[in-house]
């Protein structure tokens, strides 16, 4: 799963990577937990131009009940993502910048948090789905962040990590117009040989607390 991570960087640096001007600037995020707002990059829907968005943490399907009154899904399996999910996944697919993300792993009576980046340091997306806000529910646009298998690196952390998706392939993502079959390809790990970790402090076990010392070596 992917619960909390963390998006480090300078707005020029995600320029870079999108290949887009951004209007505002970026704030250094060191614990971004669900249910908060969070940068997003989409196709847009009116525009079919590229443009960064926030969205909240927590997806309420287009199927659900009005009477939805939980926090939404933070996750969605990409096993199951073209079907549970298929009207977002054919047509309102992001990309969600991030640094790093955490994971826990059991280690004697306590869990221990690890930090997962990429070994070279850069930002990388995750590949997300997003919904329109629900007016009978208060809520803002809202989406979830894709999940895998873990790669050999964090197989013995957890058995899940988020769906990282390649440079070379955002076009692919955000176009509306791309194949599910084309699509479902990518919903793979992320090449272990590309990534590092190392365990932080357990102050990030409190979603409040939004702190570089959330990225300390422990």
């Amino acid at each position: 799963m992917c619960g909390r991570f963390a998006l480090v960087t300078e707005k020029r640096v995600l320029e870079l990577l999108f290949e887009i001007e951004l209007m505002e600037e970026i704030t250094s995020r060191y614990n971004i937990a669900p249910s908060e707002m969070l940068l997003a990059l989409r196709c847009s829907p009116h525009s079919g131009q590229k443009e960064l968005i926030r969205l909240q943490w927590g997806l309420v399907p287009s199927w659900a009940k009005n009477k939805f009154t939980g926090g939404g899904l933070i996750n969605i399996r990409a096993e199951t993502a073209a079907v549970k999910f298929s009207s977002a996944f054919q047509r309102r697919r992001v990309l969600i910048p991030a640094s790093g993300f955490y994971e826990w792993r059991k280690e004697g009576k306590s869990k221990q948090p690890y930090y997962i980046y990429r070994q070279d340091s850069r930002p990388f997306a995750f590949g997300g789905l997003y919904e329109s806000g629900r007016r009978e529910l208060k809520r803002p646009q809202n989406c979830a962040i894709i999940t895998t298998a873990a790669n050999s690196l964090i197989a013995s952390i957890h058995h899940r990590m988020p769906l990282i998706i390649p440079e070379e392939l955002y076009p692919l993502w955000l176009d509306p117009g791309t194949p599910t079959a084309e699509l479902q390809k990518m919903l793979l790990p992320y090449p272990a040989e590309k990534m590092d970790v190392y365990p932080v402090s357990k102050l990030v076990n409190n979603p409040a607390f939004d702190h570089p010392d959330c990225l300390r070596k422990e």
